[in-house]
């Protein structure tokens, strides 16, 4: 990110050009590994599969986090509202990173060649700090089409910022979800499904190559319920990601998630999953309209993190 401060610089890789997008929002989705593409009914229901909002709840959401003693902030609101053989939903989410240190100016380069050779510092005074901030918006409509197939898409709006740089961008998302019988229901998002061009005011460009989303949940139905869901999702991408990846193969890659819900009275709910390999938990509150969910999603070499995310139904 900081190189997008010097106007000289080449733009940098594009496969994380949108990696902030890919987050995930509300802490249901999170505590069941991200498997959520072919459940997505809250609030947060355009961004996990556009055709959510369909058939989603009307409700509104909201989820905040700190983590690495406050440095990072995530905070995002969302809505869905039903319609007449369709839906309508918005989201609208922040990543602030502060105090990110600046040293361009406070290495003492004696050779003049830009790199801290043997002998060489820095000037600890000379070191300045900036923040980093990316934002995204969405405006999702969704229809209900013939044979139970629910298609919708999103209107995405990028902005992202990096001390005195900045930079715009829009795309569209597109997404299917479709019931398959014995209570197994399909989905299908395309993120950035035009690829998403920014533009940035150093004079660099980057592109949000387009993600591919397919996931699959099941309520295998116990005692005639349905209390538990299981569900499972993957991410395609095209772009090199290599070893980041969980699988890869020259320039495609795949990465999986896995969950599992329990629903107590349709009250509590428990959750388990796997995001990319990595153990998640989590569980949830009903409350007459008001929804509370927590999520605990391990690290792997960095340290867990929680996420909280509340909800209102209308």
């Amino acid at each position: 990110m900081l190189a997008l401060l010097s106007p000289g610089r080449q733009a940098l890789a594009s496969k994380y050009a949108g990696e902030f997008t890919y987050l995930g929002l509300g802490a249901r989705a999170l505590a069941m590994g991200g498997a959520y593409v072919s459940l997505a009914d809250d609030g947060f229901a355009s961004y996990w599969n556009p055709a959510g909002t369909a058939g989603g709840a009307h409700q509104a959401a909201f989820m905040h986090s700190s983590t690495f003693g406050g440095l990072v902030n995530y905070d995002a609101a969302g809505y869905t509202r039903p319609l007449r053989n369709g839906g309508c939903g918005m989201v609208l989410f922040r990543l602030g990173v502060t105090d990110i240190p600046l040293t361009g100016d406070a290495l003492l380069d004696a050779n003049g060649n830009g790199e801290m050779d043997p002998g060489e510092r820095l000037d600890y005074a000379k070191i300045g700090y900036t923040s980093d901030n990316e934002w995204f918006l969405l405006a999702n409509y969704s229809r209900r089409l013939p044979g139970a197939l629910d298609a919708g898409g999103n209107l995405k709006l990028v902005y992202k910022s990096v001390g005195p740089g900045s930079a715009w961008g829009v795309g569209l998302d597109a997404g299917v979800l479709k019931p398959l019988g014995r209570n197994i229901t399909a989905g299908l998002h395309v993120a950035d499904l035009t690829t998403t061009y920014l533009a940035w005011s150093t004079g660099q460009r980057e592109l949000i190559a387009p993600t591919t989303r397919i996931g699959f949940s099941w309520n295998p139905g116990l005692g005639g319920r349905t209390p538990l869901t299981i569900a499972a999702a993957a991410d395609l991408r095209f772009e090199g990601r290599a070893i980041a990846a969980q699988f890869h193969a020259g320039p495609a890659s795949a990465d999986f998630h896995l969950g599992v819900e329990y629903r107590i009275r349709d009250r509590l709910s428990l959750r388990l999953g796997s995001d990319q390999g990595r153990f998640s938990a989590g569980a949830g509150l009903r409350l007459g309209r008001i929804t509370a969910d927590y999520a605990f999603m391990a690290g792997g070499d960095l340290d867990g993190s929680t996420r909280v995310s509340g909800g209102w139904r209308f």
